[in-house]
């Protein structure tokens, strides 16, 4: 909470004037350093829908986070939640897409060819494990909000925040915007950068193959891959600036104490990648 450094009083964090001694307030020294992470000048706020402000907290964080915070909502965080499984699901496939296996392309004469692993007839088990690993996903990602959720609601009270459960939620789930976007650009990556992982001669689709550790050593061990993991990270330190913005005007802090907390929630978050990875 902002004191006023004329009568010591407490005072809202985007105030401008002292509402005890009506001095003018200066701007907050993070703010005068960092012009971007000024307050919007308007105290309006234009009321958005879920999809407005999964693009609004990339393009206009301060505005987009004022809205979240008086109307925050589970829906998004959630939408935001089956994206990342989707698109994790799709990296499975783009990786199984770099096996070939060997498949009848004559019938009558019995002649085997090559074929990609997902047009071939043994690759509708890779679709289905690709859906199927979507539950874990999700459920990942729900243990990632609701512990997310509940270590930054503890730090924003010891900061002086004010705000329910779900104005954190909310703020933390929306936060997690470029992790999307960046996960969308490492999709693209292993479609077009991967090498080929082989042909798979005797593929047996009832034990999935492509589930050896072989598959998995070739697949994590990349260079490519170790690129996309410090993609990754770079997503969550995009995520640590968008949550000043979140902290501040959802829960009423100073700049700085956000920048603090918000600092805090990163070193958790990537320390629990890194490690779970």
């Amino acid at each position: 909470m902002r004191r006023c450094e004329f009568c010591d009083s407490p005072v809202p964090a985007d105030a401008t004037t002292c509402p005890v001694c009506k001095e003018t307030i200066a701007e907050e020294t993070l703010e005068r350093i960092l012009p971007i992470l000024k307050r919007p000048e308007s105290p309006e706020v234009k009321f958005m829908g879920t999809r407005e402000r999964m693009w609004g907290v990339i393009r206009r964080p301060g505005a987009t986070y004022r809205d979240i915070g008086q109307r925050p909502d589970s829906a998004g965080p959630f939408m935001i939640i089956v994206i990342n499984a989707l698109i994790i699901a799709g990296l499975f496939l783009s990786l199984s897409s770099k096996i070939t296996t060997n498949v009848i392309v004559n019938a009558t004469s019995g002649e085997i060819g090559p074929a990609n692993l997902l047009l071939s007839p043994q690759g509708g088990m890779a679709w289905i494990v690709a859906l199927v690993g979507m539950m874990p996903s999700i459920m990942i990602g729900l243990v990632y909000l609701i512990v997310g959720t509940a270590f930054a609601h503890f730090a924003f009270k010891l900061t002086g925040g004010t705000g329910g459960k779900m104005k954190t939620l909310s703020v933390v789930g929306y936060s997690m915007m470029p992790v999307i976007l960046v996960r969308l650009v490492a999709l693209l990556v292993v479609l077009f950068a991967f090498p080929a992982y082989g042909t798979v001669i005797n593929f047996d689709p009832g034990s999935l193959a492509i589930l050896t550790p072989e598959f998995l050593n070739w697949a994590y061990t990349s260079g490519i891959w170790f690129t996309i993991d410090i993609m990754t990270t770079g997503a969550f330190l995009w995520t640590g600036y968008l949550l000043i913005f979140g902290i501040r005007e959802a829960h009423d802090t100073s700049t700085l104490w956000a920048a603090l907390v918000a600092i805090a929630c990163v070193i958790v978050l990537v320390w629990t990648f890194w490690q779970v990875h």
